[in-house]
């Protein structure tokens, strides 16, 4: 006797927990430690965010015996950051998944979570090259290599880099150098570079996503960067707040034998330290 069983069936807990799990492997900049993620806005009234940017102290105050010393306020400024809601639905007729080849059921859970982790990491990587002097704010550090240094090297791009975070610089401070694959290759090649299947286990090993390191810091693929720009982005220098992480809902249409199936996500970002990016422009050849 035919049975229908629930692998036919849609059912939004399981596409939500499949579309979850291939946003997390696909997210790159959101994935990594440049960027402190939050869940507490879920369920809280209110479409602006607000991240607040701790100020710099001062040097040491030299002491003279018996002086007591003055205390320094600490300071706080007030960043924020409009949710953004970000979706796509797809219509899967009976036909479709009675005669197809495939999955088309599979197919989009992929591309669900690839298409929100690519939209998450876009915004990040926006936000983080963003010019907030006019609202306040500050921007990066910013530089372009000089002039017939087109490509992706150590010595042209990466020590330039480096030099622009002055004495702060520490390999383990920083979260990862992040590249468009047009410049994987390049950065392959250089002989700084250390591919992710030669380091071994415990700290040493390569980041989740990283393809190695180069001069202690892992590095990272994603065409969200520009081809012929890269990001140096120390550890939590950047802000993901979700109001809601990724829903899939469905929804059948009797009449046109169908069943629609969407996902959305509420989610705000925003760069928490000016001074902790670095955004790298290659020379035009």
């Amino acid at each position: 006797m035919p049975q229908t069983t629930a692998a036919a069936m849609i059912v939004p807990e399981v596409w939500g927990d499949m579309a979850q799990a291939q946003f997390t492997g696909a997210v790159r900049v959101g994935g990594s430690a440049a960027v402190i993620e939050d869940n507490t806005l879920e369920g809280a009234p209110g479409d602006t965010i607000h991240f607040p940017k701790w100020g710099a102290l001062g040097e040491l105050d030299e002491l003279t015996e018996t002086t007591a010393m003055i205390p320094t306020a600490m300071s706080t400024s007030d960043a924020t950051a409009t949710i953004k809601e970000a979706g796509k639905a797809v219509e899967i007729t009976d036909k479709a998944r009675l005669t197809s080849l495939g999955d088309p059921e599979a197919e989009a859970r992929r591309q669900f979570g690839t298409l929100a982790a690519r939209k998450v990491d876009a915004d990040l990587i926006a936000q983080a090259q963003a010019d907030e002097s006019a609202q306040g704010g500050a921007n990066p550090f910013r530089f372009t290599t000089a002039a017939g240094k087109t490509k992706f090297t150590w010595l042209d791009a990466m020590v330039p880099a480096i030099g622009r975070f002055g004495d702060e610089w520490e390999p383990s401070d920083f979260a990862g150098l992040y590249l468009n694959s047009v410049q994987l290759g390049e950065a392959m090649a250089d002989p700084q570079f250390v591919d992710a299947s030669k380091l071994g286990g415990g700290e040493s090993a390569a980041a989740t996503g990283s393809i190695g390191r180069i001069a202690g810091v892992s590095v990272f693929i994603t065409n969200r960067v520009t081809a012929g720009r890269f990001l140096l982005m120390k550890t939590g220098a950047l802000g993901l707040l979700y109001k809601r992480r990724p829903l899939v809902e469905s929804d059948r249409d009797i009449l046109a034998r169908s069943n629609v199936v969407t996902t959305t996500l509420h989610y705000a970002v925003k760069r928490l330290n000016d001074r902790g990016v670095c955004v790298g422009t290659l020379a035009a050849s």
